[in-house]
């Protein structure tokens, strides 16, 4: 175990702490994720060593195991961690290679559906005879999906092609 293995909020260097305090703010103000969620999203980016524990976790990111449990297991389940589980019983977690790249394209590939889900909303609605109030709120969400996914494919190309020359 490395001399960081059990690294605390306050030891964190000042660059370290504007980093997961940074990604906290943005979590927090753009999608009113708790503080505490958004230090362990940012830690576990540049965490030393790699794996961690919950309480380790929890130490570099000043919070408690109830505070972020459940974040834990939707970042496992998403992809994001991978869960290890040592002979010991001693669960680590470790962000997945390529995870954010992979859910980032995975949510991309699922607007074309959400698209063909409104525009679905917009027919059922004109059959129905919906007002034009009514019809509006779902016009503009399948005028945004309609607009976006036309984007994607090439927008996907482009950082797979990145991904392959970067490589």
């Amino acid at each position: 175990m490395t001399s960081t293995a059990h690294k605390q909020y306050d030891t964190l260097t000042e660059a370290e702490r504007s980093f997961v305090d940074g990604v906290a703010r943005h979590y927090h103000e753009a999608h009113g994720v708790t503080w505490e969620k958004g230090r362990v999203m940012a830690w576990m980016i540049i965490s030393d060593p790699v794996e961690q524990t919950l309480p380790q976790i929890c130490a570099a990111v000043d919070t408690t195991p109830d505070e972020i449990e459940q974040l834990i297991e939707q970042l496992t389940l998403a992809g994001l961690y991978r869960r290890i589980d040592t002979p010991g019983g001693e669960t680590r977690y470790r962000l997945v290679e390529d995870g954010y790249p992979k859910a980032v394209s995975d949510t991309f590939a699922s607007w074309p559906e959400y698209h063909r889900i409104f525009r679905f909303g917009l027919d059922v609605l004109d059959e129905a005879g919906a007002d034009d109030a009514r019809r509006k709120r779902i016009a503009e969400i399948e005028e945004l999906f309609g607009h976006i996914v036309g984007d994607l494919a090439d927008m996907s190309k482009r950082w797979e092609e990145h991904r392959l020359t970067a490589a």
